[in-house]
């Protein structure tokens, strides 16, 4: 995932902690399917990418609406639809890029709503298969993808430019975003830009009245728990595309927090992350580690080790939780060997200049960040003291993948404030 595609889903992210207040209080719920056709094009993601057509795409799509009030988060969040959708995607070159088959959950709310009530924002996260993907021999050109499974982050914004009874039909503006996370290299990634047309339809209508649309200003009764988390996790990587050997980094995290309302989670924590490649890299004295950084020799599993604080942001959706987290890196001593294999070109003569540690470095050095899905065993709507869950995690430096991830935790609330 590069830093574009870091910034773009954020921002996306971050609104849904900013909808619009709506000021009916009658509405009804309702299940939804739907149909898209996309058109588009996908960017050239390295040099010498393949020539590609036009991007197609088509999108089946199964959701509901949540009006009720006894979903706290569905009532904090102005009540946005869930659901699921399947897609085919023909990038344009079927020989070299392929084709993907993708499954992700989302979230629909409505947006711009101070200048019409025809707007909505789709934003989703999930995995796709690609049947094509590079290959050193057969497929050099196409560097986006070499793993048939990929992390898949979509977000749309819609118009209504027609209604009808039990439907509407939008015009879809879309960013698509692949990419497996660094657990083999190349990865650069496919981004793809493109319109669509997407029809609607609705079915099982149920009325609901009394709805508190105003619940985030107007709630007097809103909660506040106390939340301590620990979280062991399983990742791979690779560390440089010359070697595609996948191997682990075990991570440990501890965190506290506050949770708002069953739904607002945030907090800060501290975490220490194990990297197999690295410490194989060491031991093996492999490139650079003898000729300019001899010292990471000297105890090499703690030189393969990395130590550092986060800031963490989740939206809790009964069992489901989407969670945000920014981070500082004060101790990865190898990075530097990392950055210099990885950040490096082929020259004029045919040789490879090692990357320079300069100030972008630095930065990605230092800064660390954290986006993924969460299942709780336990509804968290419900508040309970004790809660397990299950979750699939992108880390990254900055913006630039660094490794998936799967994840194990625990979660303790002790008590609950009622304001």
């Amino acid at each position: 995932m590069n830093k574009v595609t870091g910034f773009l889903f954020v921002l996306l992210f971050s609104t849904v902690f900013c909808l619009a207040q709506e000021s009916a209080t009658s509405v009804s719920n309702f299940s939804f399917v739907s149909f898209q056709y996309d058109l588009g094009r996908t960017s050239p993601a390295n040099t010498y990418f393949p020539k590609t057509k036009a991007f197609q795409g088509i999108e089946f799509t199964f959701g509901k609406t949540n009006f009720t009030n006894e979903l706290e988060w569905a009532r904090q969040l102005n009540f946005p639809r869930t659901g699921i959708s399947v897609s085919y995607s023909d990038f344009g070159n079927k020989e070299k890029i392929g084709s993907a088959i993708s499954v992700i959950p989302f979230l629909d709310f409505p947006i711009f709503r101070k200048w019409s009530n025809r707007f909505d924002a789709n934003i989703g996260i999930g995995a796709s298969y690609f049947d094509v993907i590079y290959d050193l021999e057969s497929n050099v050109t196409n560097q986006a993808i070499s793993t048939h499974i990929t992390w898949a982050f979509r977000s749309n914004i819609r118009y209504d430019f027609l209604r009808f009874k039990n439907g509407k039909s939008q015009i879809v503006l879309g960013y698509y975003h692949n990419s497996n996370g660094h657990v083999r290299l190349p990865n650069y990634g496919l981004n793809t830009f493109l319109l669509g047309l997407n029809t609607e339809f609705n079915f099982n209508k149920k009325a609901v009245t009394d709805l508190s649309f105003d619940a985030p200003i107007t709630n007097k009764n809103s909660s506040l728990q106390t939340y301590y988390c620990y979280r062991f996790g399983l990742g791979q990587n690779v560390l440089t595309k010359f070697d595609d050997h996948k191997r682990e980094v075990y991570t440990v995290s501890a965190s506290l927090g506050r949770i708002k309302n069953k739904t607002f989670k945030y907090g800060v924590g501290m975490y220490y992350r194990f990297y197999e490649s690295y410490y194989n890299h060491i031991q093996k004295e492999g490139e650079l580690i003898n000729d300019m950084y001899p010292d990471l020799k000297k105890n090499p599993i703690l030189k393969a080790s990395s130590f550092g604080v986060f800031a963490d942001g989740e939206v809790l959706l009964s069992h489901i939780g989407l969670e945000m987290q920014i981070g500082l890196n004060f101790y990865k001593p190898f990075y530097k060997v990392d950055w210099k294999l990885n950040q490096g070109e082929i020259i004029y003569d045919g040789s490879y200049q090692l990357g320079e540690l300069n100030w972008y470095y630095n930065v990605k050095h230092l800064i660390s960040s954290r986006l993924g899905l969460k299942y709780y065993a336990f509804d968290n709507n419900k508040s309970p003291v004790h809660n397990l869950f299950i979750g699939a995690f992108i880390n990254a430096n900055l913006g630039q993948a660094d490794f998936s991830e799967v994840g194990l935790g625990y979660v303790f609330c002790p008590s609950q404030k009622k304001k």
